[in-house]
Protein backbone atom coordinates (compact mmCIF):
# COMPACT_ATOMS: atom_id res chain seq x y z
CA UNK A 1 0.00 0.00 0.00
CA UNK A 2 1.04 3.52 -1.09
CA UNK A 3 0.30 7.13 0.18
CA UNK A 4 1.36 10.04 -1.22
CA UNK A 5 0.42 13.01 1.30
CA UNK A 6 1.50 16.89 1.01
CA UNK A 7 1.98 19.42 3.95
CA UNK A 8 0.55 22.59 1.78
CA UNK A 9 2.15 26.24 2.04
CA UNK A 10 3.00 28.20 -0.39
CA UNK A 11 5.99 28.98 1.44
CA UNK A 12 7.42 25.61 1.75
CA UNK A 13 5.35 22.66 1.02
CA UNK A 14 6.60 19.11 1.48
CA UNK A 15 5.64 15.81 0.03
CA UNK A 16 6.09 12.07 1.28
CA UNK A 17 5.35 8.76 -0.08
CA UNK A 18 5.05 5.85 2.45
CA UNK A 19 4.28 2.36 2.25
CA UNK A 20 3.06 0.16 4.33
CA UNK A 21 4.17 -3.87 3.98
CA UNK A 22 2.51 -5.98 6.73
CA UNK A 23 1.61 -2.99 8.73
CA UNK A 24 4.62 -1.55 9.20
CA UNK A 25 4.77 1.88 7.35
CA UNK A 26 8.34 3.46 5.30
CA UNK A 27 9.21 6.51 4.02
CA UNK A 28 9.69 5.33 -0.12
CA UNK A 29 10.61 9.39 -0.77
CA UNK A 30 9.96 13.17 0.36
CA UNK A 31 10.39 16.42 -0.96
CA UNK A 32 9.62 20.01 -0.16
CA UNK A 33 10.65 23.51 -2.43
CA UNK A 34 10.59 26.81 -0.65
CA UNK A 35 9.92 29.78 -2.55
CA UNK A 36 10.30 34.07 -2.09
CA UNK A 37 6.96 35.87 -0.75
CA UNK A 38 9.55 38.72 -0.86
CA UNK A 39 10.28 38.59 -4.37
CA UNK A 40 7.70 36.20 -6.23
CA UNK A 41 4.43 37.21 -7.07
CA UNK A 42 1.60 34.21 -5.47
CA UNK A 43 0.87 33.12 -9.28
CA UNK A 44 4.61 32.82 -10.04
CA UNK A 45 4.71 30.77 -6.25
CA UNK A 46 1.70 28.66 -7.12
CA UNK A 47 3.42 27.93 -10.42
CA UNK A 48 6.26 26.47 -8.40
CA UNK A 49 4.82 24.44 -6.28
CA UNK A 50 2.74 22.86 -8.93
CA UNK A 51 5.72 22.55 -11.00
CA UNK A 52 7.56 20.80 -8.30
CA UNK A 53 4.44 18.78 -7.57
CA UNK A 54 4.24 17.36 -11.02
CA UNK A 55 7.92 16.46 -11.09
CA UNK A 56 8.26 14.55 -8.08
CA UNK A 57 4.91 12.78 -9.07
CA UNK A 58 6.51 12.45 -12.24
CA UNK A 59 9.31 10.11 -10.59
CA UNK A 60 6.74 7.98 -8.90
CA UNK A 61 3.37 7.61 -10.76
CA UNK A 62 3.49 4.41 -12.71
CA UNK A 63 3.50 2.75 -9.09
CA UNK A 64 0.66 4.70 -8.29
CA UNK A 65 -1.39 5.33 -4.75
CA UNK A 66 -3.69 3.21 -2.72
CA UNK A 67 -4.33 7.35 -0.91
CA UNK A 68 -3.55 10.72 -1.89
CA UNK A 69 -3.70 13.54 0.75
CA UNK A 70 -2.86 16.50 2.20
CA UNK A 71 -3.36 18.67 5.63
CA UNK A 72 -6.33 20.42 5.73
CA UNK A 73 -6.26 23.95 6.53
CA UNK A 74 -8.60 27.08 7.91
CA UNK A 75 -7.16 29.93 7.74
CA UNK A 76 -9.10 33.28 10.16
CA UNK A 77 -8.48 35.61 7.06
CA UNK A 78 -8.10 36.03 3.18
CA UNK A 79 -4.44 36.57 3.84
CA UNK A 80 -4.34 33.58 5.49
CA UNK A 81 -6.30 31.37 3.23
CA UNK A 82 -4.85 32.94 -0.42
CA UNK A 83 -1.46 31.36 0.19
CA UNK A 84 -2.67 28.23 1.19
CA UNK A 85 -5.32 27.88 -1.31
CA UNK A 86 -2.95 28.95 -3.85
CA UNK A 87 -0.45 25.72 -3.07
CA UNK A 88 -3.52 23.70 -2.92
CA UNK A 89 -4.79 24.44 -6.07
CA UNK A 90 -1.49 23.99 -7.40
CA UNK A 91 -0.77 20.71 -6.08
CA UNK A 92 -4.45 19.22 -7.29
CA UNK A 93 -3.46 19.94 -10.50
CA UNK A 94 -0.10 18.59 -10.51
CA UNK A 95 -2.08 15.48 -9.16
CA UNK A 96 -5.15 15.33 -11.33
CA UNK A 97 -2.27 15.31 -14.34
CA UNK A 98 -1.50 12.32 -13.70
CA UNK A 99 -5.28 10.75 -12.91
CA UNK A 100 -5.30 10.91 -9.27
CA UNK A 101 -7.47 12.60 -7.12
CA UNK A 102 -7.24 13.71 -3.45
CA UNK A 103 -9.19 11.84 -0.82
CA UNK A 104 -11.16 12.96 1.39
CA UNK A 105 -10.15 12.70 5.17
CA UNK A 106 -13.87 11.15 7.64
CA UNK A 107 -13.55 10.83 11.09
CA UNK A 108 -15.82 10.34 14.14
CA UNK A 109 -16.00 13.31 16.64
CA UNK A 110 -16.17 13.22 19.96
CA UNK A 111 -20.24 13.74 19.76
CA UNK A 112 -20.44 10.60 17.66
CA UNK A 113 -21.16 12.76 14.17
CA UNK A 114 -18.69 11.80 11.30
CA UNK A 115 -17.41 14.69 9.65
CA UNK A 116 -15.65 14.76 6.51
CA UNK A 117 -12.78 17.36 5.28
CA UNK A 118 -10.69 17.36 2.17
CA UNK A 119 -7.32 16.72 4.20
CA UNK A 120 -6.84 16.09 7.84
CA UNK A 121 -6.60 18.48 10.27
CA UNK A 122 -3.51 19.70 12.05
CA UNK A 123 -4.42 18.68 15.33
CA UNK A 124 -5.20 15.10 14.13
CA UNK A 125 -2.58 14.42 12.45
CA UNK A 126 -0.50 15.78 16.15
CA UNK A 127 -2.91 13.84 17.83
CA UNK A 128 -2.62 10.57 16.07
CA UNK A 129 0.89 10.65 14.70
CA UNK A 130 2.42 12.18 18.63
CA UNK A 131 -0.39 11.31 21.24
CA UNK A 132 -1.15 15.23 21.67
CA UNK A 133 -2.63 17.84 19.34
CA UNK A 134 -0.15 20.44 20.42
CA UNK A 135 2.66 18.82 20.01
CA UNK A 136 5.84 21.01 18.27
CA UNK A 137 7.56 20.24 15.26
CA UNK A 138 10.68 18.22 16.63
CA UNK A 139 8.23 15.97 18.34
CA UNK A 140 6.45 15.48 15.03
CA UNK A 141 9.30 14.27 13.57
CA UNK A 142 10.49 12.25 16.20
CA UNK A 143 7.46 10.46 15.90
CA UNK A 144 7.55 9.46 12.19
CA UNK A 145 10.75 8.42 12.72
CA UNK A 146 9.44 6.00 15.54
CA UNK A 147 6.67 5.08 13.60
CA UNK A 148 8.44 4.70 9.96
CA UNK A 149 11.99 3.59 11.31
CA UNK A 150 13.33 6.42 9.66
CA UNK A 151 17.07 6.96 9.72
CA UNK A 152 17.38 10.36 7.20
CA UNK A 153 17.57 13.91 7.65
CA UNK A 154 14.38 15.89 7.07
CA UNK A 155 16.18 18.83 5.00
CA UNK A 156 12.92 20.99 6.37
CA UNK A 157 10.05 20.17 8.83
CA UNK A 158 7.77 20.47 5.86
CA UNK A 159 9.12 16.79 4.72
CA UNK A 160 8.58 15.46 8.36
CA UNK A 161 5.01 17.61 8.73
CA UNK A 162 4.14 15.35 4.92
CA UNK A 163 5.22 12.38 6.38
CA UNK A 164 3.25 12.55 9.76
CA UNK A 165 0.01 13.62 7.32
CA UNK A 166 0.17 9.83 5.32
CA UNK A 167 0.60 8.45 8.37
CA UNK A 168 -2.49 10.64 10.62
CA UNK A 169 -4.17 9.25 7.52
CA UNK A 170 -3.40 5.43 7.87
CA UNK A 171 -3.94 5.12 11.26
CA UNK A 172 -7.22 6.74 11.41
CA UNK A 173 -8.13 4.61 8.28
CA UNK A 174 -7.14 1.63 10.99
CA UNK A 175 -4.33 0.40 8.50
CA UNK A 176 -1.70 1.27 11.27
CA UNK A 177 -0.71 1.91 14.62
CA UNK A 178 -0.60 4.99 15.94
CA UNK A 179 0.78 7.20 18.42
CA UNK A 180 3.97 5.81 19.94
Amino acid sequence: MRILSFDTSLSAPGVSIIEVVRGIPRIIDLSHITTDSKTQTHGLRADIVESWATLFLANHAKKGFDFITREDFHGQSSAQNYPVMAAWSGCERAVEKFGFKFDKYTYMQKNGRRKTLLGVPQSQVKLLVVGKGNADKPEVAEAVRKLTGYAGEFAKDDESDACAVGLAYLINEGLIKGAV
